[in-house]
């Protein structure tokens, strides 16, 4: 009887161990996932919004604006991209679970860009 119990509780140690590294797996998956759609989301944004600059530069251009107000204005958008830049990887960082940090695939705009390429080069290789 004592044999029966004491191999029940050792198999529902055993079983929530188990658990324990499968969600653990899982949650890593899932955050490596999350990191790669938000890395291509970030970039994709960033992009758009570089393609609608240059289309008002062009539309600046069009209406007979001096270049040197459109010089200007190149900056002065620089200067905000960059500000919006700085503020998505300040709360994507501030964002993630302090307990996986470790996995953390990047925290800056230039690594979340590295980190892209090698995933399409990673993807092409495949």
């Amino acid at each position: 009887m004592i044999e029966n119990i004491s191999w029940f509780i050792i198999g529902m140690v055993v079983s929530q161990l188990f658990k324990y590294v499968m969600s653990l797996g899982w949650s890593i998956i899932i955050l490596n996932q999350t990191q790669r759609s938000c890395a291509a989301l970030f970039l994709l944004s960033d992009q758009g919004l570089r393609q609608i600059l240059e289309l008002k530069y062009i539309e600046m251009k069009d209406a007979n604006r001096s270049e040197q107000n459109i010089v200007a204005q190149r900056h002065i958008d620089q200067m905000n991209l960059d500000s919006v830049r700085l503020t998505i990887m300040r709360n994507y960082v501030n964002s993630f679970p302090q307990s996986y940090r470790h996995i953390m695939q990047f925290s800056t705009w230039k690594e979340m860009e590295s980190f892209i390429i090698k995933e399409n080069n990673k993807g092409v290789m495949e």
